[in-house]
């Protein structure tokens, strides 16, 4: 049997590092339409793991897009479902390293203020602010 020369494309993520209020993700691959229903799940995981290990004390995630290969419209909905979960909980997302092509889709859309808006827990004293 011959190799598939369009093999499918492939997301991994790998923690760069954690404490108890950062966490530092790197995304390999492509975030596009084939892969992007599998981002926002492996990143609960891993947010999920980071809460049991050290409570629900997270406050910064920050996104490195080094090894990011390719990004498109579903990639950028993702990252933007990915901020409606971790906003209310308080984390603030921090966006490394994108590529042009991501830098460029972000720009086009003005979601970049959006993605990157410094986020209050819903028991903090800024949530209650106006």
């Amino acid at each position: 049997m011959t190799p598939d020369p369009y093999p499918p494309p492939e997301l991994t993520l790998t923690v760069q590092a954690a404490d108890a209020r950062t966490l530092r993700l790197a995304i390999h691959g492509y975030l596009d339409y084939d892969t992007s229903s599998e981002f926002t799940p492996a990143v609960d995981e891993v947010l999920d793991a980071h809460a049991e290990r050290h409570g629900p004390v997270l406050r910064h995630l920050h996104l490195d897009w080094t090894d990011l290969t390719a990004f498109d419209s579903s990639g950028l909905s993702a990252l933007l479902a990915l901020r409606r979960h971790t906003h209310p909980a308080g984390i603030t997302l921090h966006l490394h390293h994108q590529p042009t092509y991501f830098s460029r889709l972000v720009e086009v859309t003005g979601v970049m203020g959006h993605l990157t808006q410094h986020a209050h827990g819903t028991g903090s004293p800024e949530a209650a602010l106006p």
